[in-house]
């Protein structure tokens, strides 16, 4: 007898256990095992080892996944980087359309969010690697990186309550 698809990718069943996981709050993400994530999804541990190699990889690829498809609300590249607010309305567009992820991602490991998102953030605001800018230019993207992250990750929590563009206008007003 064949076997019937899934009518939601094995990927997107274990991060919504892993989420629901986080969200319901039992235990700290430190102390999920996959066997709690496989569980909860309603998948076997091979299918997770399929997609990833740690817990953490969810959250890694999940990102990497978002940040490399549907470029239809992004701004067009016509220079050798976006501005700031460019790249700042983009991240947001992104973050609102999959809230429940990055809110979970931020709940489970703060400093890996940040880290993970500021660090896309800088390597696409300048087609040169990073590492050969000057550090002038590398604290002054990653300024700008934190600050942006950290607006936005309140906004979220607060159920992204007022436009995008408001939060442009201020951060403007405060010359980043």
């Amino acid at each position: 007898m064949p076997k019937r698809k899934r009518p939601v990718k094995v990927t997107e069943l274990i991060l919504g256990g892993l989420c629901h996981l986080i969200e319901q709050g039992d235990k700290p993400y430190s102390e999920l095992t996959i066997q709690d994530i496989v569980d909860e999804a309603g998948v076997c541990r091979n299918s997770f080892y399929r997609n990833y190699t740690t817990k953490d990889d969810i959250f890694q690829k999940k990102l990497w996944e978002l940040s490399t498809t549907d470029d239809s609300d992004r701004p067009s590249r016509t220079a050798d980087h976006f501005t700031f607010y460019d790249i700042f309305e983009g991240v947001a567009a992104l973050m609102q359309v999959n809230k429940r992820f990055f809110l979970c991602f931020y709940k489970a490991d703060a400093r890996a969010y940040f880290d993970t998102i500021t660090s896309k953030i800088i390597d696409s605001n300048t087609t040169r690697a990073i590492n050969t800018v000057s550090p002038e230019e590398y604290y002054t993207f990653a300024c700008r990186a934190w600050i942006g992250i950290g607006v936005l990750t309140e906004w979220l929590k607060r159920d992204c309550d007022i436009p995008v563009s408001f939060l442009v206008e201020v951060l403007k007003k405060v010359s980043l």
